[in-house]
């Protein structure tokens, strides 16, 4: 899925530079990165998010970055056509990679999560939870398929 990625770099505009979360410890060795918002108390929820998944999500994963990226319906829908041949937004994406190095000074990256802001927003209203909450559930999905599971497999997680 490396044209993912190149898609990503000549189209998104990170609202923010770099956001780096999780950094890597000699356990873990995961390290997110997350673009498109500047919300501290987010990013700060999604790097708790991902201490408490590492013990299902780093056995199954190499050491490197995850992308964690926010984005608009039009984006997600361009990336949903491109890579399933769906024509219409999806809240959530997940692109594992076969480890691509990002550029110097750069982890390898071994998966990147697209996430819908707006999707997000029209869920969290219909279901009467906090946008947080349905973030975080959206990163947590994302994560997980990338770690490998099956839909079936995340309802029977805690």
């Amino acid at each position: 899925m490396l044209s993912a990625r190149r898609w990503f770099q000549e189209s998104f505009t990170p609202t923010k530079t770099r956001g780096i979360m999780g950094s890597p410890n000699r356990r873990n060795k995961l390290q997110l990165c997350i673009f498109g918002t500047r919300d501290r108390r987010l990013k700060q929820e999604i790097s708790r998010l991902l201490h408490r998944l590492q013990p299902v999500i780093t056995p199954r994963l190499p050491p490197g970055e995850i992308n964690i990226i926010f984005v608009s319906n039009r984006k997600i829908t361009e990336l949903n056509r491109r890579f399933l041949g769906r024509n219409r937004p999806t809240d959530v994406l997940s692109f594992p990679l076969t480890q691509v190095r990002t550029g110097p000074g750069c982890g390898w990256v071994v998966g990147e999560i697209y996430i819908s802001r707006e999707q997000a927003r029209l869920q969290a209203k219909a279901a009467g939870i906090r946008l947080h909450t349905e973030l975080l559930q959206l990163v947590r999905h994302g994560l997980l398929h990338l770690a490998g599971f099956s839909h079936r497999e995340m309802n029977r997680l805690p």
